[in-house]
This record gives structure tokens, C-alpha cells and sequence, in this order.
């Protein structure tokens, strides 16, 4: 009989199933330099800098702003320019026709191929040229999204585009907030300037986390603004943020770049970069939404 007890005690000890679902998720935001116009060499950094983000074991990943296309020049000093639209003084004039993108286009397929092969969610950043039989064309500050099975399944364009820089070329975002519904929760992109509306046009749809490429220019480093402010902001709607910022290759005279950041739904700083120049990826465990 004591036996037959010790059995019964033990045949009843909970097994962790095969499919459960995970209870926490690594999100990785990627910081790096890009060139303006040096497509070709930035999606070669961009894709070897994702495959180590997949390495260190992200399922989601997110590049910096325009990162494909490039924002700026290092300098500050080489800016896209579109036909007579103003532009700040101060800049020169770069026309984005030969490096901007439609969507879909070889940028999509090359980040949505890499997803694929990585099985990760990836951010695509790029400047978009949409472009309509018989009507001017029309760019965009853009970011997609790829899920792990290759498949563009968000495509945002920037609501309110920075005017120190872009109102030189860019048209503000006609597609409203873009998210999607993932296995570990409701994801909603943004990009950089958004940041100061876009979280309350996200607060009916409840979303998880926010994917967040950034370009950042400031007069002073933006340690403040990212790991104090930013949280602050993020913090009364309660979600995660993954905030991916670019970096430059040597010191510039100008401050904005670096503090890349992943902010959780308390709003508390989860991790950030710890360099100014070159690349860094930064990861961060979340728990999944419930």
C-alpha cells in the first residue's frame, strides 16, 4: 500500500508541454551609422548586424531610422532635397531619385528574405518613393515590418516628419498608426518625431510594445531624453519600447546619436548603449503579453 501511495503522490507532477507558450521574449535594438545614398553598403552593416541581434537570441529586432536609405550625413551637412521644396539653410541639397524605394521593393524583399531565414520580426527603415503613373512622386520617411515567415505585415509611414530636415523632402504619413497582432503580443511602429503624438493615436489598440527607429539630432547628447524623458512619456500607456538610435563612425561636432534604448511597460529602463561610435546591439528580455 505504501507504495501504491508513493506512485499516486508523483504520477500527478505537471510536465511542461512542448508548444507552451514562452513567458518572456528577446528584443534586441540595433545602433548603427548609416551613409546617405550608400544603399548597397548599408544593407551589407545592416544585415550582418541582424544576424548577430538573431545570433544573441532576439526574436525581434529593430534598425535605426532611414537606416537602409540614410537620414543625414554625419557631418550634419548633406541633406535630401526635392525639387523646390524649402530647405533649412546651412544644408546641401541631395535628390533622393535613384536611392529611394517603393514598397514593396528590393529593400522589402532582401529584410523580408533575411526574417525568414533568421525567423525573427524585423523592422525595414527606408526613405519610400511612391510614385503614381502620371502624378509627381511623392517620399517618405518609412518603416515596415517582416514577420519570421518572410511576410511584410506593416507598412508605416512617418505621421509627423521632423521640419528642421524634412520638410525638404518628406510627405507626411497617409496610413494612420500600423500594428500587428504577434504570438507574444500586439506590436505598433513609429518613427523618431512621432514620439510627441503618436503614443495616445496607439492607446485604443492596446498594443504591447512599440517599435522604434530614431534619428535623434539635439544640442547636447540625449542621455536625458532617452533614459528619463523618453521612459517618462511611455510610461502613463504602458507598453514596452525598443527604441533603436543611430550612432556615427567618429565624433561630429553636433550631439543626437547613441542611448539607444528598451523601455518596459513601468516605464523603466530595461538596457541602453553603452557606445557613441560604431555599432552595438542592445537586448532586453520581455514578458509577454498576458
Amino acid at each position: 500500500m505504501r507504495a501504491l501511495l508513493f506512485l499516486t503522490a508523483f504520477s500527478f507532477t505537471p510536465v511542461a508541454r512542448a508548444d507552451e507558450k514562452p513567458k518572456t521574449v528577446t528584443v534586441a535594438a540595433v545602433q548603427c551609422s548609416s551613409d546617405l545614398g550608400a544603399v548597397a553598403a548599408n544593407t551589407k552593416k545592416l544585415t550582418a548586424l541582424v544576424k548577430d541581434a538573431a545570433k544573441g537570441g532576439a526574436k525581434f529586432v529593430v534598425l535605426p531610422e532611414t537606416a537602409i536609405t540614410g537620414y543625414l550625413s554625419q557631418d550634419l551637412k548633406t541633406n535630401w532635397h526635392v525639387g523646390d521644396m524649402p530647405i533649412e539653410p546651412g544644408f546641401k541639397g541631395k535628390d533622393p531619385k535613384g536611392f529611394a524605394e517603393p514598397v514593396p521593393g528590393p529593400s522589402t524583399k532582401h529584410f523580408c528574405a533575411l526574417a525568414k531565414e533568421l525567423n525573427v520580426y524585423l523592422t525595414i527603415p527606408l526613405l519610400e518613393v511612391d510614385a503614381p503613373k502620371g502624378k509627381d512622386p511623392r517620399y517618405f520617411n518609412t518603416v515596415c515590418l517582416a514577420n519570421p515567415k518572410g511576410e511584410l505585415v506593416c507598412h508605416y509611414r512617418k505621421l509627423t516628419p521632423w521640419p528642421h530636415p524634412e520638410k525638404s523632402w518628406a510627405t507626411a504619413g497617409d496610413r494612420g498608426v500600423q500594428f500587428h497582432d504577434t504570438e507574444y503580443g500586439r506590436v505598433g511602429l513609429g518613427i523618431c518625431f512621432d514620439i510627441h503624438t503618436i503614443l495616445e493615436k496607439y492607446e485604443p489598440h492596446k498594443i504591447w510594445c512599440l517599435l522604434y527607429p530614431i534619428a535623434w539630432v539635439d544640442g547636447e547628447h540625449p542621455a536625458e531624453w532617452m533614459l528619463h524623458k523618453l521612459p517618462e512619456r511611455v510610461k502613463p500607456f504602458k507598453h514596452h519600447l525598443v527604441g533603436a538610435n543611430w550612432s556615427v563612425d567618429k565624433k561630429q561636432t553636433w550631439r543626437g546619436y547613441g542611448f539607444s534604448v528598451i523601455v518596459s511597460n513601468e516605464g523603466k529602463v530595461l538596457a541602453s548603449a553603452k557606445s557613441l561610435y560604431g555599432s552595438e546591439i542592445v537586448y532586453a528580455e520581455l514578458p509577454v503579453a498576458k
